[in-house]
């Protein structure tokens, strides 16, 4: 349920915190427009509970903050393509916990395939009978991103990406905290997670990401690879020779005559 008359004085503040001031980094950005956070009251704790117990299974302690600070939230914004033409394209669904479901496809299915492609890497889900899989998006039926438990047992899922037509598996996040983040960091760009398949962008989706966030696209380095180091607080600056810019001094003309002389 949409939250409209909460305090704006802390509500706002709490979901700056959480978007990491996503909003006014947008309404920065020319041509974004209609920037809006959709927000919704918390969880109480029986529900988070009445969840586990039906699914058999625990939320991580991240995940569980989280709702019951808010049963998951919806932000999206507009980008102007032309003066008479605007758009909603940009999209940040974090689901209700209510509609957190087990996957529709059988377990089997995704296990068969999983031996069939000979994945034996360390970055795979482990499936087995009683994994759990759960359905945190559909990205417009060609993928979905899942929560997946390897065992009800264990309370660390990790979240990957499914290729719906291959059956293919993606490593995306280690908790549900570093998959909020990445959504954030990637600004709510429509189907942001397929920059990670094989499938690739859709191409309108490219040419948004090459107008608003180029540096999401390289290619150079594996992204999920990449060591970050702090900078410091004064970043150095590269410092240019003089010399470069030397070039043959100009004759005034009383030297001109002197020469003619």
């Amino acid at each position: 349920m949409s939250v409209s008359s909460l305090k704006p004085s802390v509500d706002d503040t709490f979901y700056e915190y959480l978007t990491l001031n996503l909003s006014k980094v947008l309404n920065a950005v020319p041509r974004i427009t209609n920037v809006t956070c959709e927000k919704r009251y918390p969880c109480e704790a029986g529900q988070i509970a009445t969840w586990e117990q039906r699914h058999n299974v625990y939320l991580p302690d991240d995940m569980k903050r989280f709702y019951l600070s808010t049963d998951g939230f919806t932000l999206h914004w507009s980008y102007q393509y032309s003066p008479n033409d605007t758009r909603r394209v940009g999209y940040i669904n974090i689901p209700q916990i209510c509609h957190v479901t087990l996957l529709r496809e059988k377990i089997e299915s995704l296990m068969s395939a999983q031996n069939a492609s000979g994945s034996g890497k360390s970055d795979m889900p482990n499936l087995c009978l009683r994994s759990k899989i759960f359905e945190l998006s559909n990205i417009c039926d060609i993928a979905k991103v899942c929560l997946i438990y390897e065992s009800p047992d264990l309370a660390n899922p990790k979240i990957f990406l499914l290729e719906v037509a291959a059956l293919k598996w993606t490593f995306l996040a280690e908790t549900f905290t570093e998959y909020l983040r990445m959504t954030i960091a990637h600004l709510g760009l429509p189907y942001w997670e397929l920059c990670f398949s094989n499938c690739g962008l859709p191409s309108w989706t490219e040419q948004l990401f090459l107008l608003l966030a180029p540096h999401l696209l390289e290619k150079s380095e594996p992204r999920r690879s990449r060591v970050w180091q702090n900078m410091p607080e004064q970043p150095p600056y590269n410092i240019l020779d003089p010399s470069i810019f030397r070039t043959k001094p100009k004759c005034t003309r009383q030297s001109q005559k002197m020469r003619q002389n």
